[in-house]
Protein backbone atom coordinates (compact mmCIF):
# COMPACT_ATOMS: atom_id res chain seq x y z
CA UNK A 1 0.00 0.00 0.00
CA UNK A 2 2.51 2.46 0.92
CA UNK A 3 4.94 1.79 -2.03
CA UNK A 4 1.56 2.41 -4.06
CA UNK A 5 0.67 6.10 -2.71
CA UNK A 6 4.85 6.87 -3.25
CA UNK A 7 4.30 5.78 -6.86
CA UNK A 8 1.08 7.24 -7.39
CA UNK A 9 2.77 10.47 -5.34
CA UNK A 10 6.26 10.36 -8.00
CA UNK A 11 3.86 10.17 -11.11
CA UNK A 12 2.11 13.31 -9.96
CA UNK A 13 5.33 15.20 -9.52
CA UNK A 14 6.44 14.36 -12.97
CA UNK A 15 3.15 15.19 -14.45
CA UNK A 16 3.11 18.67 -12.48
CA UNK A 17 7.22 19.20 -13.89
CA UNK A 18 6.44 18.28 -17.45
CA UNK A 19 3.73 20.92 -17.43
CA UNK A 20 5.99 23.67 -16.04
CA UNK A 21 8.03 26.27 -18.36
CA UNK A 22 10.92 25.57 -19.07
CA UNK A 23 12.10 29.14 -18.54
CA UNK A 24 10.38 31.71 -16.37
CA UNK A 25 8.29 33.98 -18.69
CA UNK A 26 5.70 34.42 -16.06
CA UNK A 27 4.86 37.90 -16.97
CA UNK A 28 4.84 40.50 -19.34
CA UNK A 29 8.42 41.78 -20.45
CA UNK A 30 7.04 45.45 -20.70
CA UNK A 31 5.98 46.28 -17.61
CA UNK A 32 4.69 50.33 -16.94
CA UNK A 33 5.06 52.73 -19.82
CA UNK A 34 6.42 53.31 -23.34
CA UNK A 35 8.09 54.81 -25.61
CA UNK A 36 5.46 56.22 -28.15
CA UNK A 37 8.48 57.09 -30.49
CA UNK A 38 12.10 56.44 -30.98
CA UNK A 39 14.36 57.12 -33.78
CA UNK A 40 14.43 54.78 -36.62
CA UNK A 41 18.51 55.20 -36.75
CA UNK A 42 18.96 54.15 -33.82
CA UNK A 43 17.07 50.72 -33.61
CA UNK A 44 19.31 47.54 -34.11
CA UNK A 45 16.21 44.95 -33.63
CA UNK A 46 12.26 45.39 -33.62
CA UNK A 47 10.83 42.40 -31.80
CA UNK A 48 6.96 41.85 -32.08
CA UNK A 49 6.09 39.39 -29.06
CA UNK A 50 2.63 38.40 -29.30
CA UNK A 51 -0.15 37.95 -26.22
CA UNK A 52 -0.04 34.89 -24.57
CA UNK A 53 -1.67 32.94 -21.47
CA UNK A 54 1.39 34.78 -19.40
CA UNK A 55 0.80 38.01 -20.95
CA UNK A 56 -2.19 38.97 -22.13
CA UNK A 57 -0.72 42.10 -23.96
CA UNK A 58 1.06 42.43 -27.01
CA UNK A 59 4.17 43.51 -26.55
CA UNK A 60 7.07 45.26 -28.81
CA UNK A 61 10.69 45.49 -27.13
CA UNK A 62 13.29 47.32 -29.16
CA UNK A 63 16.92 46.71 -29.32
CA UNK A 64 19.38 50.11 -29.22
CA UNK A 65 22.04 49.83 -31.49
CA UNK A 66 24.34 52.26 -29.46
CA UNK A 67 23.65 50.86 -25.84
CA UNK A 68 22.71 47.47 -26.84
CA UNK A 69 19.74 48.04 -24.25
CA UNK A 70 16.43 46.68 -24.83
CA UNK A 71 12.96 49.38 -24.81
CA UNK A 72 9.63 48.89 -24.71
CA UNK A 73 7.76 50.66 -27.37
CA UNK A 74 3.60 51.09 -27.57
CA UNK A 75 2.53 49.06 -29.88
CA UNK A 76 -0.49 51.22 -30.25
CA UNK A 77 1.19 54.27 -31.50
CA UNK A 78 1.74 55.65 -34.76
CA UNK A 79 5.14 54.75 -34.91
CA UNK A 80 5.14 51.30 -33.67
CA UNK A 81 2.11 50.45 -36.24
CA UNK A 82 3.41 51.85 -39.54
CA UNK A 83 6.74 49.72 -38.46
CA UNK A 84 4.78 46.77 -38.18
CA UNK A 85 2.93 47.39 -41.39
CA UNK A 86 6.25 48.48 -43.37
CA UNK A 87 7.75 44.69 -42.06
CA UNK A 88 4.78 43.12 -43.16
CA UNK A 89 4.96 44.65 -46.98
CA UNK A 90 8.66 43.49 -47.44
CA UNK A 91 7.49 40.01 -45.75
CA UNK A 92 5.30 39.27 -48.25
CA UNK A 93 7.10 41.16 -51.20
CA UNK A 94 10.07 38.67 -50.60
CA UNK A 95 7.92 35.92 -50.81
Amino acid sequence: MNSTAILFAVFLLFAAVEGSPLYNKGRCRCIGSSADFIHLKRIEKFEVIPASPMCQQIEIVVTMKDTAEERCMNPKSKQAQNIISNLLKKRSSQK
